[in-house]
This record gives C-alpha cells, structure tokens and sequence, in this order.
C-alpha cells in the first residue's frame, strides 16, 4: 500500500512564496522538484502497475479455463491438469515488460468441478524508489466453473446382446464389470456434471430423452401414456408367418342298430381252425371288425366272435367238426360337409389380426395342431385366427402380450445415394401417419416364422415356431432431470437406467431414425419437445459398441431381411444389405442436424468408422477403450455442453 505524501505543508509553502515579490526563483525550482517528481514517478509506476496487474488477473483467468477444460476431458484435477493450467498462466503473463519477479500460481479444484487459483508478482518502482517504495505486491485470484443454459439431450444407446460383455468381450452376462453397467455409470456421471453447471436452478431446466435400440425400438411407455396414439398402429399386418391348411373333409357319422346274424363254415375243419374262423383270420388272415364303404356314404362296420364247434369225424387234435361263428352288423350314415381335417402348414408371408394385441391384452395363437384336429370351414387360417376359431378341436393354444416394440412403416430398397424417395416413409421423422403404409406395425416375434433358407412358400406338416424375440427396453421422451443436488441422480433416471436390458443385433439406422423423430421439434412429439418455449440447445449422444451388422435371418424393425426385402433386394448378401443400412443411418443423421441438433458420437469398445465420423457434428465422434474411458468422454461432452465462465 503506497503511504500518502505530506501535501499539506509543501502546499502552504508554495503559497508563501507564490506571495513574495523577492527574487525566489532557485528557491521556488528547489522546493517544486520534489513535488513534480513524486507526482512524475508515481503516476509512472502506478501506470506499470495497473498493466502487471490486468495481465496477472488475464493470465489467471485463462489458466483455470484450461484447467478446468483440461478436468472436462480428464474427469479429474491432478498432475497432468495442473500442468496445463499453470502452462496456460504462463504464455499470458508478460511479466518480461514491468520487470516482474516472485510470480506464482496456484490453482486447486473442489467437488463441485470450481477450478480456482491464486495469483502473485512483484513489480519493481521507478522513480518512486527516491522517496522508499521499491517495489509493488501484487496479489489476485480468479475461478472457471461450467454454467449450462436449458439443453436438452436424447441419448440414443446400443443396448445390443455385446453390451451384455465386458470391454473385452468376456463374461457375457451383464455383470458388474460389463458395458451395459459401464453406461449406466456414465449417463449417471453425465448428468452429475450437468447438474452441477446449472447455477440458475429456476430458470434453468435440463431434460434427457432416450432411445435403447437394438434390431427395433419399443414404443410401450409412449402408446400407455398416450403421447403416441394407438392409431398409429395398424389393426393386421403382413408377417412371415405359419398358415394351416384344413382341406379334408370330417364328417359326422350315425350309427344304426346291430344286426345280428350267425354263419356256418361250409366244411368241416377242426377246433382251432374254427377258433380263428371266429376271429376272421381263416381261411385267410383279416381284420375284426371289418368296415366297407367310405364316407359320405353309408359305411358299414361287421364284428365276428366266436359261436361253437360240433365234431363230425375223427379224434384227437385232427378231429374235424361244423364251425359257428357270430356275426353282428353296423351301418353309419353322414351328413356332408360337418368339418374339416387339418392337411399341413403353409409358410408364407399372411396377414394376421393385431388389434387386441396392440392393446397390450393377451392374445391367444395356436402353437401345434394334432392330426385329428377339425374346423367348421374349409380354408388357410393364421394361428391367431385359429385360436379364436369357434367349433375348432384338436389345437395347443398359447397366449402373448405385446413388449411394444415395433416394425417400421413401409419403405423401398433403395441406396439412397441422392434424394430419399418418397416411398421410403421410415426415414421420415416428422409426418404423422395417414394410412396402413404409413403406419408402424407390431413387433410379433410369436407369429413371424423362420423358414430357414426357404425363399418361397412351403408346405409342410413339420411344426415350425415363431422367431426369437430381440426386444429392447422402452424409449422414453425428453424428461426433466432435478439439478438442485447434483450429487444424487434421480429416482427416476437410475430405475430407467438399471432396467436397459442387452440382447439382440446392431441397427444403427434405426436408432438414429428414432432419436431424430422423438427429438424432433415438427414432429408427431412437438408438445414434448417445444414444451415450455425454452428455445434449449439441443444434443443426441449416441453410443454403440459394434459396427453395423444386420442380419438376414433374423427378425428385425424390417421384417425377415430374407424374405421381405423391404430395404434391399432380393438375393442381396450381408456385406451389400450393410451399405443399404448404413446409407439409412447416414440419412437419420442428417434429418436430425437439420432439427438443430448437435450429434455426438461414442464408439464404446469399438473403432470408430466412417459413418459414425460422418454422423456426428464437425467431428464429434470419440472412441472410450474401457468403462473408465467412457465415463471421462461423458464428462467431456457435458463439459462440451455446458459453457465454461469465469466466475470471481
């Protein structure tokens, strides 16, 4: 602190002598110089020290900003980032031109992710070292902490069966150590990050949506709360499935009465010659009873027993005798066309009935049909159908409830190499749907049927059953997440996570379509994403661990690849129906930016491709080795998010 000069006296001075009219000038000059150097000196060094100063605080400011940009990408605050903060300080002090010495820095963070620092130098006086002051102490500090504005944030997660392993591929079983537990962490530390940026906590609102993907999405949560209507959904829908076949006529027959008679064999024979007379089986071997005649007519069913033996001639075992036998007689008659016989199954692409099972009730279908079972009419029945059929007998019956997840509406195979056609009315995330075209359709593991490397219909009275189930867990809009205490994630938020299931393949496409439509400010979830007018920044992370890889046997958001080519060609191999996927998601990725949102892309486990350095905005796109890797690429991404200002 510089001590204030004796002005008083030096002023009444100079006032004397301004009042003399002697010759006083050398006096004057002797006694002024002093004042004129105080004020010379002073004005000088105060000038050098005011610019030590505002380069110390500019030098401090910039060295917790790098420090703290440096922990966003770190996820902590040791060696390495000390480093760069102190190193950031140093390029912007220019303590070279007041002479400055003794500077330090010392930045520190805290638990709430403040990056703050204190800062100090020396600068030597000029002038001012006549009258004692040698030099100046100078002493700031300075703070960097992320502030976040309204942002809203759809994560769109591979929750495919790999998830299930550890980083490393082994101990598939969803355990501790696995990736799926390695996502939960991270969205978690994720949303720590953020929370603690928010500094205006009324004003300020964060919300994260999410789409779980694997071979299709599941749209339950939004069709049982309403923000999806039913109607979106079609009431039947073409699947590739098992039909029956019942062609043979059944008819119902009415027995008449017995009539009896009794007949004698023509010649002698002997005793047990006469014993299989009685059984029908002499002279030539037969059946008993005996039936005649095929329905519709009249059929007629003779039962023979034995009746007695007389010997005539001879002893002993060749004795020979008159042979008797009973002989009793029934006649059937019918009345046509009463049922019909089960013949074989078809395996073809049908239509099967999905309005009760889109409303999450327990449809019943048929699982076997015995050789005896019947139906009123003749015809090619689904399994759904058969199982509701009255009058129908002999049929196993079973019964599912759907999950939600979906087909996709209907689209073409195409490349898409230039403009979407417009047939391709998946890849629109904004239209609402008009028609069964453009309608979803239920995802019905149960009825859709894998036939192996059959390209055709067959029929066959082998019992095939219905294709392995890969549905993911529930999508879920954008919801608000609680800031107020960053450290404890919400209920809600942890259960959501705790329940992502992993299981099934990698469709990328269809993820991103999912998390460009439930994103999208246009579209058919508008009054989510535009609720409140907070005009938020907008943001999808999306995470997979493996490339693209559909299959062609499996059962997908498009159907059975094999048999429906709904996005590539008949005939096609897996390599080329790969390209025909990812020109889709390629194509997602695109109608999402032009919403306003910024893609960040994580290859978890995985390198990173060319259609997810594509996908993501201005080379968003970061690959995490390990679960560790993970969480900080979060924490970077929120830091990214979020703004980083100096605070103090």
């Amino acid at each position: 602190m510089i001590e204030r000069f004796p002005f008083v006296g030096l002023v009444r001075l100079l006032l004397r002598l301004a009042g003399a009219r002697q010759g006083n000038v050398l006096a004057i000059v002797a006694l002024g110089l002093p004042a004129l150097l105080l004020l010379i000196g002073g004005g000088i060094d105060m000038s050098r020290s005011y610019m030590a100063r505002t380069s110390l605080q500019n030098a401090c400011d910039a060295g917790v900003l790098a420090g703290r940009r440096a922990m966003s990408k770190s996820g902590s605050f040791s060696t390495a980032e000390t480093a760069k903060a102190q190193s950031m300080f140093n390029f912007n002090f220019h303590g070279s031109q007041v002479q400055a010495t003794g500077t330090s820095f010392t930045p520190t963070a805290n638990s709430a992710g403040e990056v703050t620092a204190t800062a100090s130098t020396q600068v030597p006086s000029t002038l001012m070292r006549l009258f004692g002051w040698n030099n100046y102490a100078i002493n700031i500090t300075c703070g960097a902490e992320l502030q976040l504005a309204s942002a809203d944030v759809m994560f769109v997660i591979d929750t495919t069966g790999s998830m299930a392993c550890r980083p490393d591929g082994s101990d598939c079983t969803s355990g501790s150590a696995s990736k799926i537990q390695g996502l939960r962490d991270a969205v978690k530390d994720f949303y720590k990050t953020v929370a603690a940026a928010v500094i205006d906590k009324n004003s300020t609102r964060i919300r994260f949506g999410f789409v779980p993907y694997s071979m299709t999405v599941n749209a339950k949560d939004l069709l049982t709360a309403g923000d999806m209507p039913s109607s979106y959904i079609a009431d039947s829908h073409s699947y590739q499935t098992k039909l029956a076949y019942f062609g043979n006529p059944v008819y119902t027959g009415t027995a008449g009465a017995p009539v009896n008679s009794v007949e004698t064999y023509p010649y002698a024979i002997t005793s047990s010659d006469c014993d299989n007379y009685a059984n029908n089986d002499y002279p030539t071997w037969g059946s008993n009873p005996v039936t005649s005649g095929t329905a519709p007519a009249n059929t007629t069913t003779t039962t023979y027993s034995y009746n007695s033996w007389t010997k005539t001639s001879g002893s002993s075992w060749w004795a020979t005798g008159t042979c008797k036998r009973n002989k009793s007689a029934v006649t059937t008659t019918y009345a046509t066309g009463s049922a019909y016989g089960f013949s074989y199954y078809v395996y073809r692409q049908g239509t099967v009935p999905t309005s009760s099972y889109k409303g999450f009730g327990s449809v019943s279908y048929v699982t076997s049909i015995s050789s005896s079972a019947t139906v009123p009419t003749q015809g090619t029945y689904d399994m759904v159908t058969l199982a509701g059929m009255t009058g129908a007998t002999g049929l196993t019956r079973s019964t599912d409830t759907w999950d939600g997840c979906l087909e996709e509406r209907e689209t073409v195979n195409d490349l898409l190499t230039g403009t979407i056609p417009a047939g391709a009315t998946d890849l629109d995330i904004t239209s609402a749907p008009s028609s069964d075209a453009t309608r979803w359709k239920p995802y019905w593991a149960a009825v859709e049927v894998y036939r192996s490397n059959y390209y055709t219909s067959v029929n066959s009275t082998t019992n095939l059953s219905g294709s392995t189930e890969y549905c993911p867990s529930p999508m879920k809009e954008f919801t608000e997440v609680d800031t107020t205490a960053p450290n404890t994630v919400p209920s809600w938020l942890d259960t959501y996570l705790t329940n992502l299931v992993a299981k099934g393949g990698t469709y990328h496409d269809i993820g991103m379509v999912w998390g460009g439509r439930l994103a999208n400010p246009d579209g058919i979830f508008a009054s989510n994403v535009n609720e409140g007018n907070r005009s938020p920044s907008r943001h999808i992370i999306f995470l997979t661990d493996g490339i693209m890889e559909p299959s062609l046997g499996a059962y997908s958001a498009y159907g059975m690849e094999w048999y429906d080519n709904r996005v590539a060609p008949a005939n096609t191999d897996a390599a080329t129906l790969t390209s025909y996927h990812n020109a889709r998601f390629l194509a997602a990725c695109a109608a999402a930016k032009a919403k306003g949102y910024t893609i960040w892309v994580i290859g978890f486990g995985v390198s990173l491709t060319d259609q997810m350095r594509t996908c993501s905005s201005g080379g968003r796109a970061y690959a995490s080795s390990d679960t560790t890797a993970l969480k900080n690429t979060f924490k970077f991404i929120a830091g990214e998010v979020a703004d980083l200002r100096i605070n103090r």
